[in-house]
């Protein structure tokens, strides 16, 4: 009764740009399609139930948008890490990702399984469960002070945004890592030290006059082929030997031990370098 009374003196205005009176209407509009989701016979009107379910998930993605949004403003200091992030497929990463994890996390919740997918469904039910918890502990907090001040951010409720943040940012990297390849933290820095290589040897090739500006502005095929070779396979003047069977991380180290670049041993002629690298491997001696 007294939440009833508080509601009608002290509602928000639809109008009022704030955040915690954007997530109130959000919220509201939000349960007003899971209690119509909930009473609807999906078998009799199958179409109604296929509009609902995608205004169900809009409704989500817009209410945690605007969570995020308030997160940044009250936590600013305190958001959990995501530079898992960067390790996802680049068709993964889009705005209403975010949505798509909420909507998942109820599914595992409530005894659903990913297809394909049974190990790693079981494995991440728990997870699911806490983070659906923390979410209804979020917006209760937030609607209720949403009803009392709009301009406040009480400590509870920064403490249960805290919570809510670290769950949801292990339960996107537990789901996605599920659903596609994402690289693990040694493939991803065997990766960067692979790219760090291939820059130092392009930087060393222009010093010595082996490539021309030109052929990495053009994108020259036989430049594509060289690089490679050049940071991968150590040619000395005098007596050409490879490292053949030797990965890029091992090139790496050798380069790290060199305090002259990518080439400790750089060959003394560009037309011997060039057709030293153009060369097939299976034809380079062992």
């Amino acid at each position: 009764m007294m939440n009833r009374f508080r509601k009608w003196l002290y509602k928000p205005k639809r109008s009022d740009p704030q955040l915690l009176a954007r997530f109130y209407y959000a919220d509201e509009e939000l349960n007003q399609v899971a209690a119509e989701l909930d009473s609807l016979d999906g078998r009799k009107d199958p179409q109604r139930c296929t509009l609902l379910v995608s205004q169900f998930r809009s409704c989500q993605d817009n209410v945690l948008n605007i969570i995020n949004q308030i997160m940044d403003e009250c936590i600013p200091q305190d958001r959990a890490p995501r530079d898992f992030c960067v390790k996802f497929p680049e068709e993964i990463r889009h705005d209403n990702l975010a949505g798509q994890l909420w909507f998942g996390a109820e599914c595992l919740a409530a005894g659903s399984i990913i297809m394909n997918r049974e190990l790693e469904s079981m494995a991440m039910r728990p997870l699911a469960k806490e983070l659906t918890r923390s979410l209804e502990d979020v917006r209760g907090a937030l609607r209720d002070q949403a009803l009392r001040d709009l301009n406040t951010y009480t400590e509870k409720m920064r403490e249960a945004l805290r919570h809510f943040d670290v769950l949801f940012a292990e339960f996107e990297l537990s789901y996605v890592s599920a659903m596609v390849p994402v690289k693990s933290p040694r493939e991803y820095y065997v990766q960067q030290e692979v790219i760090v290589l291939f820059c130092e040897t392009v930087e060393r090739a222009l010093d010595f006059g082996y490539l021309t500006q030109d052929m990495i502005d053009d994108y020259e095929p036989a430049l594509m082929f060289s690089i490679p070779r050049l940071a991968i396979v150590p040619l000395l003047p005098a007596h050409p030997r490879t490292c053949a069977g030797a990965t890029a991380h091992v090139a790496c180290r050798m380069v790290a031990g060199s305090s002259s670049g990518a080439l400790t041993h750089p060959p003394v002629s560009k037309q011997g370098v060039i057709s030293a690298l153009l060369r097939p491997l299976p034809e380079l001696p062992p």
